[in-house]
């Protein structure tokens, strides 16, 4: 194995990106979420481009073929015809989601401790 290889695989190199302090935030709960962080992620994306030779997700001209506001009126409408209503409440936690403001732990704790507490009554 040359010299440059080795170099190579033992040197780290810092990479540095400026994005806005909200988008940080949000990606790091998600990320966070999903048992990983910023850093992990951003790593696995350059190791899946250099394995792929090419850009490791889709690119497109939209992040998802529906907006954020049309995905949460398919859940509010999928529990209307369950028969099931979504308070104004359960409708801002699906925003918050969407925003990557809460994560899917804080979800679920929120969830289990109401129905805890409903359940004492």
């Amino acid at each position: 194995m040359s010299n440059a290889t080795t170099e190579s695989k033992t040197t780290s190199n810092l990479i540095q990106v400026r994005i806005p302090a909200d988008l940080k935030e949000r990606t790091a709960k998600l990320f966070e979420s999903l048992g990983t962080n910023t850093s992990d992620v951003i790593r696995m994306m350059l190791l899946r481009a250099d394995e792929t030779q090419s850009i490791p997700f889709p690119i497109r001209t939209g992040a998802y073929p529906i907006s954020s506001n049309e995905r949460i009126r398919e859940v509010v409408a999928t529990f209307e015809l369950e028969g099931m209503k979504l308070s104004e409440e359960d409708i801002q936690e699906l925003r918050d989601f969407e925003l990557a403001k809460v994560t899917t732990e804080e979800l679920r704790q929120k969830t289990l401790a109401e129905i805890k507490r409903k359940h004492k009554r």
